[in-house]
């Protein structure tokens, strides 16, 4: 997400408050009070920071900070800007998202469970990848707003604008 994009959000949260940036969980964060960031080309934020005494989206602070599906889910926003990370892809050939559970990284979510066999685990991680985009994509009341990480699902997503 560019850095003028994250200043326009910024605006969008002056202007009509609790709008926040959230994100896939592709981007390294541990639960040891440390600061982790989410990295791409010209933006650089840290994940949730863990200490408020309030929800983490009714702290100011936050609009400097990227949420997690955890910070956010049941939670409503105005506004969501929302950075699709490593794990969203776009497959042209099939014309539809390509999701690469490898490069998600909350492996709380994918810790192993004996109720799935081992022939559909692959299918489950997308599932779940799948079901914290939409959660993600639904925090936002009047917008939404999508930056995508790898270049061929900007292409899509930029190709639908036209």
């Amino acid at each position: 997400m560019p850095v003028k994009c994250t200043r326009k959000f910024s605006k969008k949260n002056k202007k009509y408050g609790l709008s926040r940036l959230v994100s896939t969980f592709d981007y390294l964060h541990k639960k040891d009070k440390k600061d982790y960031f989410i990295e791409e080309p010209n933006f650089k934020l840290p994940w949730n920071r863990t200490h408020y005494k309030k929800t983490w989206a009714e702290v100011e602070e936050t609009i400097h900070e990227v949420g997690s599906i955890y910070t956010i889910q049941g939670f409503d926003l105005n506004y969501v800007g929302l950075i699709l990370g490593p794990s969203v892809s776009y497959n042209f050939e099939k014309d539809e998202l390509e999701i690469i559970a490898a490069n998600y990284k909350d492996s709380e979510a994918f810790k192993a469970r004996e109720d799935i066999p081992v022939n559909q685990i692959e299918e489950v991680k997308i599932q779940i990848i799948l079901n914290s985009i939409n959660v993600l994509m639904k925090r936002g009341i009047h917008g939404l707003y999508i930056y995508a990480t790898d270049p061929k699902l900007r292409q899509k997503l930029d190709s639908l604008n036209d």
